[in-house]
């Protein structure tokens, strides 16, 4: 027990010091939190707390082995069973086994796909994989006190914002802060060394013992209690000013504690120390005592006790939302206002985005450099022929932002590749990834083409980015010469928006824009002074006369590619000059030269074989990847050979990153050449030899596979269908995107599955695909009900018309038929075609007695419902159970949240107001522990329901509360949405009474969903 001397305050004490108190006082407020925040709470998911970790070490050891008795023995025997088990791992399996442990403990925290192999996945996953996990923070579970903790943070910098220490290894309070808007970025010490070394805006949250990936982490005794003297240095200056609150922090012996020490034992720095407890009677251990006695004695230590984290850390929050402060609310006013500086963006995962090519030798092109620079035109459109630069010019401007005079400082290049529907996958990826994970691609899927567009502008109007989208031929009205669906929408979104970032699109065909805020730069050939100029730079110690440069600029009429290849050649094979070059040249399509046909001759059989797998790859790769393409078939040191000569030669792209692997690319033409070089019969097997490398790939994270998982993550699947259509292996294609539509649909990322379904489609034979390809219905389903998520009814209708033709004969596959028809219209809103459509198959169904899983009944129940018909709908809704019973929740009613809420939306329709209130509670409560990829809108239109109910019987407070909560539900994410339910606050709110505060709003939609 704590000596009587020791005087404990409470949970109320706490809250008056860090709100009230803290008004009058001008010092920042410093959390040092540890384990419990993060852990499980509430039967929630979480990060491993100490006791799981252990069992986690445990199962490391076989049951009933020698070496499970020896552990079981270290850790009964120790004070600190936690330490005892990873020293006793330490000892027999390693640093690295004590890190896959942590790795192990932090996705706990992991909303689960359904995979009931978490420890075999996350073991087998990259760095680069586990990035791509940290930047997404829809996937992550927050308990309540850390996701109070990062909304305090967010939306109260000045006085919380600055810095947070903690001994965790995982993410979340840096993901609760960007959840919540704010920014936060990281600082990871397992050695010695400097917490001053890098600067960023947000907070800074450092881990004193370590991260959860990319170094080792700190647990065992010896580890803990290692001299750090520059770190202990570093935190003693930054804590000696300020207000320092520990919660949730055991006071192990370990740096911070031993920072903390020196601080109050300094007579000549004045802290205050606000140390809790989670319990009512807490007890001080012997090293605390004696590590805060001096700040005892001098008063500069105070202890609360029966502080929980979870409860106190929202109630904080709640207080300070309410009744902020005037001074503090204006300052952080002013933060959100001010544009955020958000140049940590370059320093994000690689695969965030896509990379722009190494520009090696730069030469000409000035005058379209120097008009990318000086213009203020918001949309820059970068036309020309293939290899005469677009994309190389691109890369040059952004490259250069650090040198330039202007507002822009931060990039994003998504590479469109020429092909169609990539341009929504690649605008939503931009969103999640400027909005910091706080607008997840899920969130999206109901955004029409201007919506979508909104958002972007939204979320990246601040930024000053350059946002590049390379190789957008295939959205170009090539006869009004001008873009055509969304990619026309965004140019004329940000053209008049106010954007302070501008975006740059490169294509072949020209485009042309009437507006002064659109400019066209036409990229043509260079010219014969700058083709000398190139052959200098490539070839310095080679004479070449001025004849051939100039006869060779005339045949390829100035092709900046092909000159290029001209030139390395000249430079990097042995006996090669111009002049031979230009005998050997041969007519190629167009009357274009062929440079590449004479080139290939010249190549080495190892060469030829590297580049035979790179033009299969559907997406630039490691060089540990491009090996595995090759190594049934070359060493290591032929490849690398290969390697090397191929990027001296050009052929070859490198896409460098800052602190990541350099990724290897084909130019464009280069693939176009060797694709076209060979038939499908010759290609299969080198498409076969990359499919094997996706699937080991797939196969370390397939066990995550789901619709939270990150998009880059993911994207390998679609990668391994579109390889799979190219080697004509159809059924597989088939079993890939059966495996996918769940995730890739759910999780928002609808284009991308409609991209790689169209190739499908396109390339197999309908008459014979019903009969060879088991998954043929279902898909053809999937792919209309994503064409009509998207807003392409005609492509959906197109497709529908085709499948019928499938169908000769009324079979059970007329029943599906029926389904994807009437649903296709359920989603248009046409609700009596849908009843019609869904009818026809229920009757087929029914009077057949036909055995078949293809049904109507759902689709015909939500149709009637809508069309006005509830008291019909609700007998199939109410899944078999009396309505009585689901509005009183009686037992046996399945704990459902759709039915809940189908059922609440026909009671309400029937204008039972009561009973279908009381459905909508169990809805929205059930609702809360959910992560479908519905989760976000079903619980906004669950509150938008509740709220119009209230609205309708004159409780204007409640429903105005329910209103706001489903706007902020919503968040940006949904613009046109928030503007519709607006006007119904609107029309709630007395005229000229202030608006609702959110954490009031909150409040009472939580109480109510309690009573």
């Amino acid at each position: 027990m704590l000596n009587n001397e020791l005087q404990l305050f409470d949970n109320e004490a706490l809250l008056f010091r860090l709100h009230e108190a803290l008004n009058r006082s001008d010092k920042e407020v410093v959390f040092i939190v540890g384990a419990p925040l993060t852990a499980p709470h509430s039967g929630e998911i979480g990060v491993a707390d100490v006791k799981a970790v252990v069992e986690l070490i445990r199962s490391e050891f076989p049951e009933h082995s020698r070496h499970r008795e020896r552990f079981e023995t270290s850790v009964v025997e120790s004070l600190n069973p936690y330490q005892a088990a990873f020293d006793f791992l330490s000892g027999n399996a390693g640093q690295g086994a004590a890190n896959r442990i942590v790795k192990e403990a932090v996705a706990q925290a992991l909303i689960s796909s359904g995979s009931n192999d978490w420890s075999g996945a996350i073991r087998k996953l990259t760095d680069d994989d586990l990035k791509a996990l940290d930047h997404d923070t829809a996937i992550w579970h927050l308990s309540p006190g850390v996701s109070a903790l990062g909304t305090l943070i967010a939306r109260f910098p000045g006085r919380f914002g600055k810095i947070l220490i903690t001994s965790n290894f995982d993410p979340l309070i840096e993901v609760s802060v960007r959840r919540s808007g704010g920014s936060a970025w990281r600082t990871s010490l397992s050695v010695d060394g400097s917490i001053r070394q890098s600067e960023a805006e947000g907070c800074q949250v450092i881990h004193i013992h370590g991260y959860w990936y990319g170094s080792d982490t700190l647990h065992t005794t010896r580890q803990l209690l290692q001299n750090r003297p520059t770190l202990k240095n570093d935190l003693l200056a930054r804590l000696q000013d300020k207000i320092v609150v520990v919660i949730a922090y055991g006071g192990w012996p370990d740096i911070f504690t031993g920072a903390l020490g020196g601080i109050v034992s300094n007579d000549n720095l004045f802290p205050e120390i606000l140390w809790t407890f989670h319990s009512d009677q807490p007890s001080l251990g012997e090293h605390l005592r004696a590590t805060l006695q001096p700040g005892i004695d001098r008063n500069r230590v105070t202890f609360y006790k029966g502080i929980d984290c979870h409860a106190f850390l929202p109630e904080l929050l709640s207080l300070w939302e309410e009744n902020p402060p005037p001074e503090a609310s204006e300052a952080d006013t002013a933060t959100k206002i001010m544009p955020r500086d958000r140049a940590r963006l370059f320093r994000l995962a690689p695969i965030e985005c896509d990379r722009p090519p190494s520009i090696e030798i730069w030469v000409g092109r000035e005058n379209e450099l120097r008009a990318l620079e000086t213009s203020k035109a918001k949309v820059v459109i970068i036309c020309g022929m293939g290899g005469e630069g677009k994309s190389a010019l691109a890369s040059r401007y952004i490259g250069t932002l650090d040198e330039q005079e202007n507002a822009y400082r931060l990039w994003d290049w998504r590479d469109c590749k020429e092909q169609r529907d990539r341009i929504r996958t690649q605008i939503v990826e931009i969103i999640v990834r400027f909005s910091e994970g706080r607008v997840s691609a899920d969130d999206l899927t109901e955004a029409d083409d201007a919506e979508l567009v909104e958002v972007l502008i939204d979320q990246t109007s601040d930024a000053k980015a350059i946002l590049v989208f390379d190789n957008v031929d295939s959205y170009i009205d090539l006869e009004n010469r001008r873009f055509i669906g969304l990619l026309d929408t965004l140019v004329h979104g940000i053209s008049t928006s106010e954007s302070t970032s501008r975006v740059v699109l490169t294509c072949r065909p020209d485009v042309q824009y009437p507006s002064s805020s659109v400019i066209t730069l036409a990229i043509k050939g260079i010219s014969v002074e700058e083709a000398t100029e190139l052959f200098a730079k490539r070839a310095p110690t080679v004479i070449i006369p001025d004849e051939d440069i100039r006869e060779a600029h005339t045949r390829t009429n100035g092709h900046a590619f092909w000159l290029d290849l001209l030139a390395v050649q000249v430079t990097k094979i042995p006996g090669t000059t111009l002049r031979k070059l230009l005998n050997d040249m041969r007519r190629g399509r167009d009357d274009g030269p062929d440079i590449l046909s004479p080139l290939w001759d010249k190549l080495a059989p190892r060469e030829q074989t590297l580049l035979r797998f790179m033009a299969e790859a559907v997406r630039p790769e490691t060089v540990n990847m491009v090996e595995g393409f090759v190594a049934s078939q070359l060493n290591y040191q032929k490849f690398s050979k290969a390697l090397r000569s191929l990027i001296a030669l050009n052929l070859i792209v490198v896409k460098p990153e800052a602190d990541a692997p350099d990724l290897y690319d084909l130019h464009p033409l280069v693939r176009q050449f060797v694709r076209t070089k060979f038939e499908r019969a010759e290609r299969s097997g080198f498409i076969r030899v990359v499919l094997n490398q996706y699937d080991i790939i797939i196969g370390k994270i397939e066990a995550l596979l789901g619709i939270n998982m990150p998009y880059p993550m993911l994207e390998r699947w679609s990668q391994k269908a579109e390889l799979q259509v190219a080697a004509g292996l159809f059924e597989e294609a088939f079993e890939t995107l059966t495996k996918i539509e769940d995730a890739f649909i759910g999780g928002g990322h609808v284009q991308e599955f409609v991209r790689v379904g169209r190739l499908l489609f396109e390339a197999i034979d309908w008459e014979t695909a019903p009969t060879k390809h088991s998954q043929f219905d279902n898909i053809v389903g999937a792919m209309v009900e994503a064409l009509d998520q998207l807003g392409d009814p005609e492509s959906a209708d197109s497709m529908l018309t085709r499948y019928e033709s499938t169908i000769p004969q009324k079979t059970a596959r007329y029943i599906n038929f029926c389904n994807v028809r009437a649903y296709s219209y359920w989603m248009r809103k046409d609700f009596e075609q849908a009843i019609e459509w869904a009818q026809k198959g229920v009757t087929l169904k029914s009077e057949t007695n036909v055995d078949t899983e293809f049904d109507c009944e759902h689709t015909l129940a939500l149709a009637q419902r809508d069309a006005g018909q509830p008291a019909v709908a609700i007998e199939y809704l109410r899944n078999n159970c009396d309505v009585a019973d689901i509005i009183t929740g009686a037992d046996g009613v399945p704990a459902s949240a759709p039915m809940y809420g189908n059922v609440g939306r026909c009671l309400y329709l029937m204008e039972r107001f009561d009973d279908a209130l009381a459905c909508y509670r169990k809805s929205l409560t059930i609702l809360e522990t959910e992560s479908a990829s519905t989760t976000k809108s079903n619980r906004a239109y669950g509150r938008r329901w509740v709220g119009q109910i209230f609205a309708e019987r004159g409780e204007a407070e409640t429903a105005e509360a329910f209103l706001m909560d489903a706007i902020q539900t919503l968040g940006s994410s949904a613009p046109l949405r928030v503007r519709e339910l607006y006007l119904e606050l609107e029309k709630v709110r007395a005229a000229g009474a202030p608006v609702m505060s959110e954490a009031k709003a909150t409040r009472i939609v939580n109480n109510w969903m309690r009573e």
